[in-house]
């Protein structure tokens, strides 16, 4: 057996399928927890029928299995590791033209083709270099997998407890809880001194029907995932920088996925359903499936593919004006704010005997500006890339999402068998700001909570998002969680 594996590793070429198994094995154990074995059993297999493919393509030409599955290596060598050599450029370059895909894709050509020449024409049969990549991805799928093993077994089981630092509650009135986030929602200090708007007849709409709204509010991120992270864990991220990098928003996913809240409600018998953007365990967040599984996005974030859809699929769209290709794209959000606009109204009408935590996580007043304030759909053309600085239509479509809450807001009171529990807020503030201003201004948002009828405990007038949650346990779980210090961590490009 021993004799037939060497045998084996020294004459075929399965580097070239060995090299998908490593860059998923080694994207599990990086996301350890985020991306399920079905997912990443998948994408690994897509990824060899890939290889497959271009090794066949290639055959074709050459007529010799290795010298195809050398080129078909370096083809998707170049997808998986595109993101993490672009990156290293960039920093070595800056924005200099080498940087540019205007560059980088005829060059990539130009190589590939002068490398399929040279393999083709070259003498050698790759003997040494076959052997060589096979020991080498087998060496590293062995060392992934004993990581993989190793956190798979130091695995902590469900939590039974109370998160440290919490007390029990068991005799206290446990509503249902909606969490609703209304993303990108500006505070009226910013749509005032920033936009000219004055947007208080909605806080005042708030106030009649007993939410008390914080006269002056504001997150400590100024980005989605950082953002919620802190809110869930009603506490600060320890984060390695202070930019989106890819390390620092694995770690916010998982502090989503595993969040203090989440946890606390859950001991006290709380059911949770998940209408928001990102995933909790056994509950996937609500977003539109593209071709690759998607809880597999983290480990595809640096794919050349990944990269060039988010940097150039807009613009090869709209050059080649895929109309049909264009809107989808343009109205994923759309599809998705209506879709769990209507599961949080169907849950509101169904009864349960135990409480229930419900998170909506809607994405308006957030860019693309779907409508005017009178509910009018926004031209097609305004929805385009280049429009979310666009001050005109954010103040519409704020106007609108304002009549879009109320509605859902009132649906909830009138159709819950109990009083609920409800918060509304925004994650952050504007931010597509086309001249400098005050870093304030990206965390300046909305907050506002409805207590039960017979609960006159009031929140503080100025609130921190990270302090939200702590001050709602604190008056209706009776908790004695300190107000943490009022700060703001602004998180670069």
């Amino acid at each position: 057996m021993r004799t037939k594996f060497l045998h084996i590793i020294k004459t075929t070429p399965v580097f070239l399928y060995l090299l998908p198994v490593f860059f998923v094995l080694h994207g599990c154990v990086e996301h350890y927890d985020h991306v399920p074995f079905k997912d990443a059993a998948l994408l690994t297999g897509m990824y060899i029928g890939f290889s497959l493919l271009f090794a066949g393509l290639a055959w074709l030409v050459c007529r010799n299995f290795t010298r195809a599955n050398l080129f078909a290596l370096l083809i998707m060598a170049f997808h998986f590791f595109f993101g993490s050599i672009y990156d290293f450029a960039k920093k070595i370059a800056g924005d200099s033209f080498i940087t540019k895909y205007s560059f980088i894709l005829p060059f990539a050509l130009l190589f590939f083709i002068a490398a399929f020449i040279w393999i083709k024409k070259r003498k050698s049969g790759f003997s040494t270099t076959r052997y060589y990549l096979n020991v080498l991805l087998l060496l590293l799928i062995l060392a992934d997998t004993v990581l993989l093993t190793n956190k798979m077994m130091k695995r902590s089981g469900p939590v039974a407890s109370l998160p440290s630092g919490f007390t029990a509650c068991d005799t206290c009135n446990k509503p249902d809880i909606y969490f609703i986030l209304a993303d990108e929602y500006a505070g009226n200090t910013e749509l005032k001194e920033q936009f000219g708007f004055d947007n208080q007849a909605f806080p005042d709409s708030l106030s009649v029907r007993g939410f008390q709204v914080a006269k002056e509010s504001h997150s400590n991120y100024n980005y989605t995932p950082f953002s919620m992270a802190s809110i869930l864990n009603m506490d600060y991220l320890k984060l390695e920088a202070t930019n989106r990098n890819m390390s620092d928003l694995s770690y916010c996913y998982s502090a989503i996925e595993n969040n203090t809240l989440l946890r606390f409600l859950q001991y006290h018998q709380y059911q949770f359903y998940n209408y928001s953007i990102f995933d909790f365990e056994g509950q996937p967040g609500r977003r539109l499936e593209r071709f690759l599984p998607v809880k597999t996005r983290l480990i595809t974030a640096q794919t050349f593919l990944s990269r060039a859809e988010n940097s150039i699929l807009f613009n090869i769209v709209t050059r080649f004006r895929s109309k049909a290709a264009l809107r989808k794209l343009t109205y994923a959000y759309k599809e998705n704010n209506e879709r769990i606009l209507e599961l949080t109204r169907e849950k509101a009408t169904q009864s349960s005997n135990a409480p229930r935590f419900i998170y909506a996580h809607l994405e308006l007043p957030h860019y693309p500006y779907y409508y005017d304030k009178d509910g009018n759909e926004q031209p097609f053309e305004k929805l385009t890339e280049g429009n979310q600085v666009n001050k005109a239509a954010y103040i519409g479509y704020l106007q609108y999402s304002n009549s879009i809450l109320l509605q859902l807001i009132d649906h909830i009171r009138r159709s819950s068998a109990r009083p609920p529990i409800i918060v509304l807020m925004g994650d952050h503030g504007f931010r597509h700001f086309t001249q400098p201003v005050e870093k304030k201004y990206y965390f300046n948002n909305l907050s506002a909570v409805l207590l039960p009828p017979g609960n006159s405990s009031r929140l503080p007038d100025t609130l921190t998002s990270v302090n939200l949650f702590r001050s709602l346990l604190n008056v209706q779980f009776h908790q004695s969680l300190p107000m943490l210090r009022d700060s703001m961590v602004y998180l670069k490009d």
